[in-house]
């Protein structure tokens, strides 16, 4: 495998992180990152982006980045982000190479909620499902217009795409593929607007889910609760989380209705993989994103599903600058994403 010397560029809604690693997939060196807000309103509506100034305003806050964090490449491998994309393990009957290829278009068109000459269509064997016996697929279908959206940041900001790829399939391989043996993992991903669910068994993603809520929400939650403009709703959700002892618990009061929709549909996704593999049972949540570190979040979640929950380290085997480690460490949920798409072998 070629060695690793790209840029991963993850776009969110709220902040652009970028890593550049070279080496060895199993022993990746550290060359250097950041992140920096993105552009207000750049992605308020799904077809703001589109306007030629909200591109700009993207591509500008990417070029600043890149000067800033001293990168030294153009070549990027950048996520899609999840909500607007189609990913769902699909199940076929065994079948011959060169028939998967129609039954997937076929199969595509029953779960893709768009014409599929409007999107472009992707997708992985698995392997066998321990229980019925067919072919699991991973089924990605990526709408034309977002990729030529993202395509036209990429250019106005000066860099060489090398591949795309969506968010959830970085973030496995960042906390969960690079470890021998890892037992059978979901993998929560709270971005700003969104969060992603995902489960991995020997090393495979075998079921995605994206739903609406995320960390906004549960600023907002706050805010309403408290009486508070969304700035300073924020920085109290950061502080006291759901922690029961803090503030007498005020905050927690204001963010559980609306953390317990994510818990719940935890619930649901664990109970419904239960039913479809049983015999290999999800063993522990890994917590990732910009909400995960809330205090009293890890407690809260193990406590309301009985289930080890840890939070993810994309840094986990990557040496760090000693003059930069404990702003990375710290920062490490943010970097999740990013980290895997530096660490996409080959680029391709």
């Amino acid at each position: 495998m070629p060695a690793l010397n790209h840029i991963g560029l993850d776009i969110g809604s709220h902040s652009i992180k970028a890593v550049q690693l070279t080496g060895a997939f199993e022993a990746p060196t550290f060359v250097a990152a950041g992140q920096i807000d993105t552009p207000p309103q750049a992605f308020t509506q799904p077809g703001d982006v589109d306007s030629d100034e909200s591109i700009e305003a993207v591509a500008g806050a990417i070029k600043l980045l890149h000067k800033e964090a001293h990168f030294s490449t153009d070549k990027v491998v950048t996520s899609l982000p999840e909500s607007q994309i189609f990913t769902r393990v699909v199940e076929l009957p065994s079948l011959k190479q060169s028939e998967i290829k129609n039954a997937i278009s076929w199969e595509a068109e029953q779960y893709v909620p768009v014409p599929m000459t409007e999107v472009k269509l992707d997708w992985q064997v698995l392997g066998n499902s321990t229980t019925s016996g067919k072919v699991e697929v991973l089924l990605v279908a990526a709408p034309i217009n977002l990729i030529s959206r993202y395509l036209k940041i990429l250019k106005a900001a000066n860099l060489t795409p090398l591949s795309l790829e969506t968010e959830i399939i970085s973030v496995v391989r960042s906390l969960v593929q690079r470890i021998e043996g890892a037992p059978t993992t979901m993998v929560v991903s709270i971005g700003a607007s969104t969060t992603d669910l995902s489960i991995v068994s020997t090393g495979r993603i075998s079921f995605t889910r994206s739903i609406a809520t995320g960390g906004h929400a549960l600023a907002r939650g706050v805010a309403q609760e408290l009486g508070f403009e969304l700035d300073q709703a924020t920085e109290y959700m950061k502080t006291y989380g759901l922690d029961p002892n803090s503030l007498e618990g005020k905050v927690m009061q204001a963010i559980k209705p609306i953390f317990d929709v994510i818990v719940n549909e935890i619930r649901r996704v664990l109970a419904y993989y239960a039913s479809k593999h049983p015999n290999i049972p999800v063993k522990r949540v890994v917590m990732t994103g910009g909400a995960a570190k809330l205090p009293g979040l890890v407690v809260y979640l193990a406590e309301s599903l009985g289930i080890e929950v840890q939070i993810g380290n994309p840094w986990e085997g990557i040496s760090l600058p000693s003059h930069a480690q404990n702003k990375l460490i710290e920062e490490a949920t943010s970097y999740a994403v990013a980290v895997g798409l530096a660490l996409k072998q080959g680029g391709g």
